[in-house]
C-alpha cells in the first residue's frame, strides 16, 4: 500500500514540487486522484489509471477519516492520500453541474 501525504508533494505555493522524472508522475498521478475522488459531480471525470500497471482505471473514495483511498482492480495496487484538504485539487467545493 502507498501511503500519501499530498503536502509532501508541493511546494510552498501549493503546486506540484517535483518538475521531472518519477517522482512528477508519481505526484501527478496523486492530484488526479484526490480531484477525482473529491469532485461532488459524480461521473463528470474519468478515474485516473492506475500508475503502476497503466491498464485499468483507479476506483478512489473518501475513507472515514477523509483520506482518500485507492485501488487497482486489475494489478490490486492501492493507496491512501492524506492533507489533500485545501490543495489546488480539492473539489468538494465545485459547483455542481446544471442540470
Amino acid at each position: 500500500m502507498y501511503v500519501t501525504d499530498l503536502t509532501h508533494f508541493l511546494d510552498k505555493t501549493g503546486v506540484i514540487g517535483p518538475v521531472k522524472g518519477p517522482a512528477r508522475a508519481i505526484a501527478q498521478f496523486n492530484v488526479d486522484v484526490v480531484a477525482y475522488a473529491s469532485d461532488v459531480r459524480p461521473m463528470v471525470s474519468p478515474a485516473p489509471r492506475c500508475f503502476k500497471c497503466k491498464k485499468r482505471a483507479i476506483e478512489a473514495v473518501r475513507a472515514n477519516d477523509d483520506a482518500i483511498v485507492w485501488r487497482c482492480p486489475m494489478c490490486h495496487t492501492e493507496g491512501r492520500i492524506s492533507n489533500w484538504q485545501g490543495s489546488f485539487w480539492d473539489l468538494r467545493d465545485r459547483p455542481p453541474v446544471p442540470g
